[in-house]
């Protein structure tokens, strides 16, 4: 589907998703858009990055976005191609990312009514920005989980918080790799960009900063997660080890009165068969041995190792 709005008498604005045939060789004949780009444009596992065609004066933004999942197996970012040809701005969106076209909408109309467009970066940097500072808000409530999840696991250490943790761990790797490739597309964005205006440069200098940002707070986070995650998989281990040595040792004393009691189960001659308490003497014998027993290896600090 193509939609086409004009920004001005000079820009227009193209908004592809899903396009068909026909729309693909309306893009490449009306709109030069060469199969090449238009390629990278529609791929939706693209990772963000500037690509250009001086040839065709073309230059390509793949820029990742922040995209609530509709369920836990789902990515949580999504591509985005922003395209330059000529005076045209072409965007390439998807059902996931189609938030973008809503956000640009609202730009193109708010740069309309104040008339202060010159060419389509005026349009891409409000919208980059935006974009950059979405990446905050998943930030924080990752962290706010670890918080959250860390009160629990001071009243009780079990798997499920372990579980929920590589869970938060797994939704970070999504926001982390998009982040940098954000950042790294800025960067070479503004080496590559020389025709500026100096408004321009500062408000790109302004989304790089933003993104920057995004990128220093999900690192941080992913940083804090990992590390508690890891102590409290080393307590879960010293628990079950605990738990094994208890068992070992608990397992060692029981294992006292069956061979007593083996003893005396046999058919031969054997100490106290007469005697009137010989049944109390082999409990007495037992309970020496494994008293015994359970002292040794309480005085070696076995119990508490």
């Amino acid at each position: 589907m193509l939609t086409i709005t004009n920004v001005n008498n000079n820009i227009k604005w193209i908004n592809v998703q899903n396009p068909s045939s026909d729309e693909t060789i309306k893009l490449i004949t009306e709109y030069q858009v060469t199969d090449e780009m238009l390629a990278y444009a529609i791929d939706p596992d693209e990772r963000a990055r500037v690509e250009s065609d001086p040839q065709a004066n073309i230059t390509l933004l793949i820029f990742d976005v922040y995209c609530v999942p509709d369920d836990d197996a789902s990515s949580q970012t999504a591509p985005v191609g922003i395209m330059f040809t000529g005076d045209n701005l072409i965007t390439f969106t998807t059902e996931q990312t189609n938030f973008v076209t809503e956000l640009l909408h609202d730009e193109v109309e708010y740069q309309k009514k104040n008339k202060q467009v010159v060419d389509q970066i005026d349009l891409v940097l409000p919208l980059l920005y935006q974009l950059s500072t979405d990446y905050f808000a998943p930030i924080r409530q990752a962290d706010s989980q670890r918080v959250e999840i860390q009160r629990s696991l001071q009243r009780r250490t079990d798997r499920t918080a372990i579980n929920n943790f590589v869970s938060i761990e797994t939704s970070l790797v999504y926001v982390l790799t998009s982040l940098r490739g954000n950042v790294t597309l800025l960067q070479d964005l503004k080496r590559r960009s020389r025709d500026l205006t100096t408004q321009q440069t500062n408000d790109l200098d302004d989304v790089l900063v933003e993104a920057q940002q995004g990128l220093k707070m999900a690192q941080m986070t992913s940083d804090i997660i990992e590390r508690v995650s890891n102590a409290y998989s080393k307590v879960l281990d010293s628990n079950l080890n605990n738990t094994m040595r208890f068992l070992t040792i608990y397992s060692i004393v029981l294992t006292i009165p069956s061979i007593v009691f083996g003893f005396f189960g046999q058919n031969v001659h054997l100490p106290f068969e007469k005697s009137p308490i010989g049944w109390e003497l082999t409990i007495i014998v037992m309970l020496v041995l494994a008293v015994t027993t359970l002292f040794l290896l309480m005085n070696n600090h076995w119990w508490k190792k």
